[in-house]
């Protein structure tokens, strides 16, 4: 890998995505690959040889601190920078608040496996819309092999952060691999657009296409009539078939940020649609903690406690309740136990230093739960997703928990009361 024209260290190397020809992108575990050896190894040396040598071949290097670099374009410029340099222009901008120069981690759809071959990161989506308040309401999703429209299957909702998308989110959490394996169906919407000049990344372009909001206040366009009417559209009604055979005893949401604090306003005002939620570094808004919900359900909260954009102990700009208070204000509603079931998970990543504790409050109305994950040292990010954007923007991805399987598992068995 090293070239030693370039004189390059790579050391600090975590990831080499590469692409001979733009069909796919491979991320691979340059850390892991140096470690296993044998197929692994050589299964990156030969991506990464056959990127470079190809005309249409990418090459990006993601560093330990979540910094991506267009490493193919550098070696084929006039003047090609060690990555030493490459990595200090790019600290000394981030010193000087210069963010031009980040680039967000690329979507991947394969990654190397330990014996040199491709795995599959993520499926191509369907897409769909529908017209709603004078907007085209778009979403993107996955139906799996197993579908034979004969069986109901359940219906999962994954919601993106501000300044994502449907596609995005697909990118962050991959949770349409989950849902080949478990047989449910997996939808990916898009937010309202953001309104124009609003956020920083939208001026600055660090993340390009799409970019869109959930709406959990109750002024402006309606993203709760949004879902309420595709959940309709996909799973039918008392009156009316769906598009698919879905068990809607079993509709299920989930989001990330701004997507995790729309899932509890789901929860509390469209519980009759929605089986249960799992919020994920999104807590309790203020305006969602004034009402009263329509009715006891399961929710799902996992945190990092150090997260730098919303604080474990509430973001005031954002409105949104500390995650001690949002947990607590679900077992009040919900009246479960007080006292929890605590479970650590032991580090199966040595390097990781993240650590997972779980807690549920069980026996509340209705055989309702409460959960809590904190993930101590995580930040803003998706656990076992990628470093979307470096470390010292968003903190540390956790690799101690696969969340979404632990999220299925604690939502599969939960259905709608009748």
């Amino acid at each position: 890998m090293a070239d030693k024209e370039l004189k390059t260290d790579l050391s600090q190397l975590k990831y080499v995505f590469f692409s001979p020809d733009d069909e796919h992108l491979v991320r691979a575990d340059y850390e892991k690959a140096v470690a296993t050896g044998g197929a692994m190894l050589s299964g990156l040396q030969r991506g990464y040889a056959d990127a470079l040598s190809s005309s249409s071949g990418v090459v990006y290097f993601q560093d330990s601190m979540g910094f991506m670099y267009d490493w193919g374009k550098n070696v084929r410029s006039p003047e090609p920078m060690d990555w030493d340099r490459m990595r200090s222009e790019m600290m000394a901008a981030l010193g000087a608040g210069d963010v031009s120069k980040i680039m967000p981690s690329y979507p991947f759809d394969r990654h190397l496996k330990e014996d040199g071959s491709l795995g599959v990161a993520c499926y191509p989506l369907q897409h769909g819309s529908l017209e709603l308040d004078g907007l085209t309401r778009n979403y993107y999703y996955y139906v799996p092999s197993s579908y034979d429209g004969k069986t109901p299957v359940p219906l999962v909702f994954s919601f993106h952060g501000i300044h994502s998308s449907g596609n995005g989110q697909q990118s962050l959490t991959k949770m349409d691999i989950l849902a080949e394996k478990e047989g449910f169906i997996m939808v990916y919407p898009d937010g309202q657009p953001i309104p124009e000049g609003m956020g920083i990344l939208q001026d600055n372009s660090m993340i390009a296409g799409y970019q869109g909001l959930w709406n959990f206040t109750d002024l402006g366009l309606s993203d709760l009539k949004f879902i309420s009417v595709l959940i309709d559209k996909l799973a039918g009604t008392d009156t009316s078939e769906g598009e698919y055979n879905i068990d809607r005893t079993r509709v299920y949401a989930t989001g990330m940020s701004n997507g995790g604090i729309f899932s509890h306003k789901l929860a509390i005002e469209l519980s009759d649609k929605i089986a249960a939620v799992a919020c994920v570094t999104g807590p309790l808004a203020r305006i969602s903690a004034a009402k009263v919900p329509a009715r006891p359900i399961t929710v799902i909260q996992a945190s990092g406690d150090a997260d730098p954009i919303i604080d474990w102990n509430g973001n005031d700009a954002l409105g949104t309740l500390p995650v001690d208070d949002t947990i607590a204000w679900w077992i009040k509603n919900n009246q479960t136990s007080t006292t929890p079931v605590v479970e650590e998970y032991p580090p199966v990543e040595p390097n990781d230093p993240t650590r997972v504790i779980k807690y549920t409050y069980a026996g509340g109305i209705d055989n309702t739960k409460v959960i809590l994950y904190r993930i101590k040292g995580m930040g803003h990010t998706w656990p076992m997703g990628p470093q979307y954007l470096p470390i010292p923007l968003i903190g540390n991805v956790s690799l101690q928990i696969d969340l979404n399987q632990a999220i299925w598992d604690d939502l599969k068995d939960v259905r709608l009361p009748k």
